[in-house]
């Protein structure tokens, strides 16, 4: 018996109730008035997870449990109860938490009490009626690392109860009196903060401080407790408005922003700080990683800064001088550092605060312009082009404004005259320079009326890769088949010639009559004993016979970035007698001849399979650039084409694949018998000057 009922233990199911309270009470941690909450009960959910692993179960209501326990496998489970909102930051809504270990035994109920608590830690801020006779704008933020709490007249949350996850408080008094004056008090830190505290901001002048301030002068007595030791910040109110501090610059409108030139280390640009009653805080801040990766720290002090502080912001070219507490003026020239750093703007914030806190700010734009009126600035190369680009840095475009470029290393300097594009709301241009060399190095630069020596812009032009026999000149016959190469170590093209020559001959010979030169291509379709066999040759290789079809493998071995494929062709269509599926429709339609061309970056070549229908399609991720055409209308004789390549991104190509076929459907064992399509004189453009500017807006390089 003691055996077996040691086994069932482990097995079967039980059966949890959760009986749950919640403590609501805070310990208040700032002496104030007290703090009455009046909060409806908490609605509690529950997270059930098996402390062997497993999913967790959810209960949206623990009392749903009362009436009906949760059944449950043997074993021990964590039950977590919460309610209220799982977020670092919260208005009104408090996060309650409890967590304990519930024993399921078989055919028991484990009844679990529970004890919620408040999770995050409360804060509370009150403005007595009293400040708002003579302060028109008023608000305290109390801030944790990432989160922060704002009571203020403006948006409603005195009074409101607000909750963080904090270690560590930060509160900063922010107030405006009715004469416009600003007054600042903090940031001022609270260590040890704990869940469960209530932190209440009172903020109000007692009646002394009150008739002070109606008759011009007082003090605001600011009550908080950080160390449950009630301490006092003792704010001066001046109703008068005299001395009060001020920030400018010396000899130019700050409000213009501080302007030079890069490299220019000699200019000066002087701010002027002055607090009649005496200066207590002088801040420089900023979130510029440029600012710190040329020395400045995102905040400095300069009040009572140490030597090695001045001496550290003095080696960056910053005109500082040692300041005192109290002192009541001192300058910072940013001339000298401004000189230094990479041309762009730069925000810095200036913060000025006198003995009686009242405070004066100024966000300054620093501005590092260029020395020159214009300049280039980039070059996007392709294998006989490049596109140019500069930029100008006047208000107004500059009179005679012109790219000028050259090989490098000549000394005499070409100047542009083709088309250029102005973007006058981003003050840049750009031109494309056609002619160039392939795999070349040239130089270009700016000029304007003014003829500044402005910076040289290098770029080198990228190859302009060859296929052999794009012009069909050579031949060789082995057997019955031919090949267009002048013999087998240097072909680079086949055709289905090997696996139809045995039964017709090649349906792909050279063209000797009929050409624009030489030799050309001369594709003829038929039928092939067993299957439709189309005219066709391509770059690759014939692989073999498979079932009713062929193995192919597509593509030679190519890193170069034509625009468009050149050439002439002729094609003689014969009506459709030969379908197979997916095609019976086409039966009797007129052929079509198909001129394609591919970039991909393959790593193989693609291997095709006519008897499966494995073909490269067109929507191929592996596809870089491609043309596709095709025509089912007899010509007369040769027409001359220009088919673009339409770029899809700026990767560098592997392989490069050109076919064409006399049947458009021949992989599909379709087309016309007697179908015929002459290519002759093929070759590559890499001169986007060559295109028609329709032609340049498929090819789309501009966009890459």
């Amino acid at each position: 018996m003691a055996c077996t009922r040691e086994a069932d233990l482990s097995q079967g199911t039980g059966f949890l109730s959760v009986r749950l309270s919640a403590d609501l009470a805070v310990t208040p941690v700032v002496k104030a008035e007290a703090y009455e909450a009046d909060e409806p009960d908490p609605v509690f959910s529950l997270e059930i997870t098996p402390a062997a692993g497993g999913e967790t179960i959810q209960v949206a209501d623990y009392r749903a449990l009362a009436e009906e326990p949760l059944s449950l496998p043997v074993g021990d489970y964590t039950v977590k109860a919460v309610s209220g909102p799982d977020a670092s930051l919260s208005w009104e809504q408090p996060r309650y938490e409890a967590e304990s270990v519930a024993h399921i035994q078989p055919d028991r109920t484990c009844e679990l009490a529970l004890t919620a608590k408040l999770a995050r830690t409360m804060i509370t801020a009150e403005f007595d009626a009293s400040i708002g006779e003579f302060f028109t704008d008023y608000r305290v933020t109390v801030s944790n690392e990432t989160d922060a709490l704002v009571f203020s007249r403006g948006n409603g949350n005195i009074g409101k109860s607000g909750y963080l996850k904090a270690s560590a408080l930060d509160w900063d008094l922010y107030m405006v009196n009715t004469q416009g004056t600003v007054y600042r008090v903090g940031p001022v830190k609270i260590e040890n903060v704990q869940p469960r505290e209530h932190y209440h901001f009172r903020f109000a002048l007692d009646e002394q401080t009150r008739s002070q301030a109606m008759s011009g002068a007082g003090l605001l007595r600011v009550l908080v407790d950080d160390s449950v030791n009630e301490k006092y910040y003792e704010l001066n109110l001046d109703f008068t408005g005299e001395g009060l501090p001020s920030i400018s610059g010396q000899d130019f409108d700050l409000t213009d922003g501080i302007a030079v030139k890069k490299g220019d280390n000699s200019s000066h640009n002087v701010v002027n700080f002055s607090a009649p009653r005496g200066i207590k805080s002088l801040t420089l801040s900023h979130s510029d990683a440029k600012l710190l990766d040329a020395g400045l720290p995102q905040f400095v002090q300069l009040v009572d800064a140490s030597s090695a502080t001045v001496q550290n912001l003095s080696a960056l070219g910053l005109g500082v001088s040692a300041l005192s507490y109290g002192q009541t003026e001192t300058s910072v020239d940013f001339g000298p550092f401004l000189g230094s750093l990479p041309m762009g703007d730069y925000y810095l914030s200036l913060d000025l605060i006198d003995v009686r806190n009242r405070y004066s700010a100024a966000t300054v734009v620093l501005s590092v312009t260029s020395p020159v009126e214009a300049d280039a600035t980039s070059a996007k190369p392709w294998a006989e082009f490049a596109i140019l680009g500069g930029r100008w840095y006047t208000e107004e475009r500059p009179s005679g404004l012109r790219f000028q470029w050259k090989k490098a290393g000549d000394t005499a300097w070409t100047n542009y005259t083709g088309d250029v594009t102005y973007n006058d709301a981003a003050a840049t241009f750009s031109a494309e320079l056609y002619g160039l060399q392939a795999a070349t190095d040239y130089v270009f630069r700016v000029k304007t009326d003014k003829e500044e020596e402005n910076r040289e812009v290098s770029f080198k032009t990228s190859p302009a890769g060859t296929i052999p026999n794009l012009n069909f000149d050579d031949w060789y016959q082995d057997g019955k088949v031919w090949y267009a190469a002048s013999n087998s170590s240097t072909r680079v093209w086949d055709s289905a010639n090997k696996g139809a020559a045995s039964f017709i001959g090649s349906t792909t010979t050279p063209e000797t009559g009929s050409v624009v030169s030489g030799k050309a291509a001369r594709m003829e379709s038929a039928y092939a004993v067993v299957k439709f066999a189309a005219g066709n040759i391509y770059i690759g290789s014939f692989v073999g016979l498979a079932g009713l079809g062929a193995e192919l493998d597509w593509g030679m071995p190519f890193s170069s970035r034509p625009l468009a494929l050149h050439g002439y062709y002729k094609y003689s269509p014969k009506a459709i007698d030969y379908t197979e599926s997916p095609y019976g429709s086409k039966k009797g339609d007129m052929d079509a001849c198909s001129i394609k061309m591919y970039l991909c970056d393959w790593s193989a070549p693609f291997r095709v399979n006519t008897s499966t229908s494995t073909f490269l399609q067109d929507d191929d991720p592996s596809i870089i650039a491609m043309c596709d055409f095709t025509s089912n209308v007899a010509t007369s004789g040769y027409v001359e084409f220009t088919f673009p390549l339409q770029y899809r991104d700026a990767r560098t190509p592997k392989y490069v694949v050109i076919v064409g076929a006399a049947s458009r459907l021949g992989d599909y064992f379709t087309g016309g018998k007697g179908s015929t399509l002459w290519l002759d004189e093929l070759s590559l453009v890499y001169d986007a000057g060559e295109l028609s500017e329709a032609d340049r807006q498929r090819v789309g390089y501009r966009q890459l």
